[in-house]
């Protein structure tokens, strides 16, 4: 059955949405719903020091490890239809890549010299490359979602929001627990998990994952669902205390993504050079078939290839006193990638591309944090950051780059209460940050391979230098039940270079990226059982980053081929209001819901002299977003039985164009459409006599839609393509720990 909310309903979801809107918000949330309907105090750590939720004049949401388990949350994907303007995508061509956009402020490429405008975090560790940032859940502990930019505590990066990821630390203690999933077409998700002491002060945790699973899209062509995950991996965290104020964390994390995405669907038009001159790639031809078979099929001649492979090392260490506490963190990525490319979802074959890369990144973070009895305390530190990253791509388009940069900052943060009720805040980061990059360009390649080329057309080694000062200023005013406050924050994102440059025009560097954020917030507690958070906001976005795609003529390239040009063309206002709450009637029953709008427009989109802002879109903006969870809790056959509903709106969105010579009458079509989502999911844990556990889950995803649909939609000049995401998935979960 197809399940359609007409806007009367949609508006009436929204609106229903509004006095209970909200996710339980915090860094390191506990479960809301404890005793006789009463809501807990939650902890949070957006300033980088505990406090409670209520007092800390930041956007930030999270979701406990409880909820990401009862909630069906399997991916950092599925956090988006919880938390206020928030949209999180797959970009297919890149291994486990994360388009990800924060009120309007968004990233959707793939290539490791484009900075991301969202920073993601994994126990403190920053991930520079969006390239392995869709994280599969498991052993998580919360999920941190902090909106507006955070370029004082959180660096350059996160002129949208970060999103801070935290999984739990040994126990020092032995038990364990394993679990497996079926699900809709054949997942099959196994993994498993022991902890173990290492004498009186020291624990060790050892876990491993398989996750398999066909493609939701049936090829019609080859008469096959194709393979589509095939994922394992292996982490290993040790603790030690070694004395009673300092505490070290080592983990090491293994993962060999082996994807082959599901089928993109080839979307060109009379527009699209393809389409017009060879009458391929053309959305009659693939598009249309999908359509019709309710974006459940596709006809792609050869499946997308996209794996990514590596390991990561994280060591944490913690030195408490009684003012003051040091936190070291260090963190090393080092992965490869390879990418196949061919049909674009067409029948037939269509641009060939091979791109194999190297990535490693390495980070030192040194945090002093006070605890001071006086009304001033402070957060200060130390940051570095290095990153290699190497690109060679082929066969039609040859070439290689590697790029090395580096990245140094001192921040600090400073709160004085002026008395018991207003208190004010102030910050800033100073980084000072260099690229360099060596473009190599080839005339042809020997066969297929990517990495063997000929003769040398082009060699570029450009430089690029920045430094930045953000800072943050805000003041709160306590009153009985909750505070207000008022916040004016500044972020950037780097400049750089374009490694598919064709020559010194294309190739870059371009200049950095700035935003700037007034933001207006409430957090009240009218009742014991009831919290509603509002937060409004104006972002002013300056010399932002435009990505122009052109066919290949627009680089001395064939008109077959595409440029990609990278200007700091643009100015948008993004102006929106987001509501939060939790309420819990009983202390069996508990309301969670969201509810936000976003004003996101051009103020001025240069090009070639003329002003496109009125015919560009700001990409994955959704003006309206809303969701309402509702969880019942009860005693039943000897054991806890959980039911979870939630409700997810989100607005019409586009995807990524070259405005400037894009069509909406005649162009491919880069709308993606408004989409009401409903899961449901059952969870029941049995307490056994020997004090372990038995859990059993049986969940569905979007239960009232059977259809797929469209996640992303690019129009690359030559070619156009979308991508799709399935719709209604059943599964059920088998657990059991010790």
């Amino acid at each position: 059955m197809n399940f359609n909310i007409n806007k009367s309903a949609k508006a009436l979801l929204l609106a229903s949405a509004l006095p209970l809107a909200g996710m339980s918000t915090g860094a390191y949330a506990q479960e809301t719903t404890e005793t006789a309907g009463r809501l807990d105090e939650i902890v949070v750590t957006a300033r980088k020091r505990s406090e409670s939720l209520q007092d800390v004049p930041v956007a930030v949401s999270a979701l406990s490890q409880g909820q990401l388990e009862r909630g069906s949350v399997q991916t950092i994907l599925d956090v988006a239809k919880h938390i206020p303007n928030v949209e999180l995508h797959t970009v297919t061509q890149s291994g486990a890549a994360l388009g990800a956009s924060i009120r309007g402020i968004g990233f959707d490429d793939l290539e490791k010299t484009f900075e991301p405008t969202v920073g993601v975090s994994v126990d403190g560790v920053f991930m520079a490359s969006n390239s392995g940032a869709v994280v599969d859940f498991f052993d998580i502990e919360s999920v941190e979602v902090l909106r507006g930019p955070q370029g004082t505590l959180y660096g350059r990066n996160t002129i949208a929001g970060v999103i801070n990821i935290k999984r739990t630390a040994p126990t020092g203690e032995f038990g364990g627990k394993v679990e497996g999933t079926y699900a809709s077409h054949d997942r099959i998700d196994l993994k498993g998990l022991v902890n173990m002491p290492l004498g009186e002060n020291g624990g060790l945790k050892v876990s491993y994952r398989n996750l398999q699973q066909d493609s939701h899209l049936f090829n019609v062509t080859n008469n096959e669902r194709p393979k589509m995950r095939d994922s394992q991996t292996a982490s290993a965290a040790l603790k030690y205390d070694f004395t009673d104020k300092t505490t070290a964390t080592l983990s090491y994390d293994w993962y060999d993504h082996n994807t082959q995405p599901a089928d993109v669907i080839a979307t060109g038009t009379g527009d699209s050079i393809f389409c017009a001159f060879f009458t391929i790639g053309c959305d009659a031809d693939s598009g249309a078939i999908s359509r019709a078979g309710g974006n459940r099929v596709s006809n792609a001649s050869e499946q997308i290839v996209s794996t990514i492979e590596g390991d990561n090392i994280t060591l944490n260490v913690d030195h408490t006193e009684d003012k003051f506490a040091l936190k070291y963190i260090f963190g090393h990525m080092d992965f490869e990638e390879y990418a196949y490319f061919n049909s674009w979802g067409a029948p037939t074959p269509l641009y060939e591309v091979i791109r194999e890369q190297e990535y490693k990144q390495s980070s030192h973070e040194l945090q002093f944090i006070s605890d001071l009895d006086g009304p001033l305390n402070f957060v200060a530190g130390l940051y570095y950051l290095s990153t290699d990253s190497y690109l060679t791509s082929g066969p039609v388009s040859n070439f290689t780059t590697l790029q090395e940069a580096e990245a140094t900052a001192l921040f600090g943060e400073a709160t004085y209460d002026i008395d018991e009720n207003w208190s004010i805040s102030a910050g800033a980061r100073y980084t000072d940050e260099s690229k360099q990059l060596d473009l190599t360009r080839f005339s042809s390649s020997s066969g297929r391979v990517a990495n063997d080329p000929t003769a040398t057309i082009l060699n570029l080694n450009p430089e690029y230098s920045d430094d930045n000062l953000s800072y943050r200023l805000s003041a709160q005013r306590k009153f009985e039940g909750g505070m207000v406050y008022a916040s004016y924050s500044t972020g950037y994102r780097s400049g750089g270079f374009n490694n598919r440059g064709s020559d010194p025009l294309t190739a870059g560097p371009y200049d950095s990226e700035t935003v700037e954020n007034f933001e207006l917030g409430l957090r009240s507690r009218p009742t014991d059982n009831l919290q509603l958070n509002v937060t409004a906001f104006m972002s002013n976005y300056d010399d932002k980053q435009q990505f122009v795609v052109t066919n290949g003529t627009e680089c001395g390239l064939a008109n077959t081929a595409t440029c990609t040009f990278v200007r700091n063309a643009a100015k948008t206002s993004n102006n929106g209001l987001e509501i939060e709450s939790v309420w819990t009637p009983t202390d069996a029953l508990t309301f969670r819901g969201s509810f936000s709008i976003l004003d996101a427009d051009f103020d001025e989109y240069l090009f070639d002299g003329r002003d496109i802002a009125d015919d560009a879109k700001i990409i994955y903006a959704p003006s309206e977003m809303g969701s309402l969870t509702v969880e019942h809790n009860s005693a039943s056959f000897g054991g806890d039985l959980t039911f979870s509903g939630t409700l997810s709106h989100r607005g019409e969105q586009f995807g990524n164009a070259g405005f400037e010579s894009y069509s909406f009458q005649t162009g491919p079509d880069i709308t993606i459409g408004a989409h009401t989502q409903f899961d449901l999911s059952m969870t029941y844990i049995k307490e056994m006599d020997t004090g372990n556990k038995l859990k059993l889950v049986v969940y569905g995803t979007d239960i009232l839609d059977k259809d797929g649909r469209v996640s992303r939609a690019f129009d690359a000049g030559a070619f156009a393509w979308q991508e799709l995401v399935a719709g209604r998935q059943v599964g059920v979960t088998l657990g059991y720990s010790f």
